[in-house]
């Protein structure tokens, strides 16, 4: 039987994985403007300052769409990642909320901790799923650089 001090850090571990996929979306979507800029190249400082601005000011949603437009999402990458976004809307918008007076019984709280649970391996998978993509993104960046240097 989960205590209310058990749900509150499983809230808080699955909000970290939100913030870590939120944060992997946007070092994927900087990378991707970085190669098409050419800033690996020829660094742009205050360009790529102010796309960062304009990514953390973003809500997740936009990071995904704008994404889309600049990443080929082979599969059903795209389907797991705006599955993971609504996984992580239902967390930070209205958990609690949903489910009520749960938190003053220890069967309620058990069913949180469980809905907990099933967010969290979402937004954990999508997590891993956006690293991968930028791990691929920067390796293509240092072959060229790498390519670059060896041209000159």
């Amino acid at each position: 039987m989960a205590t209310r001090d058990e749900l509150y850090a499983k809230f808080g571990i699955t909000a970290e994985a939100a913030q870590l996929f939120e944060t992997e979306l946007g070092t994927l979507l900087l990378c991707s403007r970085g190669i098409e800029n050419g800033w690996h190249i020829l660094p742009d400082r205050d360009q790529a300052q102010s796309v960062l601005d304009k990514i953390d000011r973003s809500t997740l949603g936009h990071l995904l769409t704008v994404l889309k437009r600049r990443v080929v999402f082979e599969g059903d990458l795209e389907t797991q990642l705006a599955s993971a976004i609504k996984a992580r809307n239902r967390l930070i918008h209205g958990f609690y909320e949903r489910h009520d007076f749960r938190i003053q019984s220890e069967e309620g709280r058990d069913l949180m901790i469980a809905d907990l649970e099933l967010l969290h391996d979402e937004l954990l998978r999508a997590w891993k799923i956006a690293g991968a993509m930028t791990t691929l993104v920067l390796d293509n960046m240092l072959r060229e650089c790498s390519q670059n240097s060896e041209d000159v």
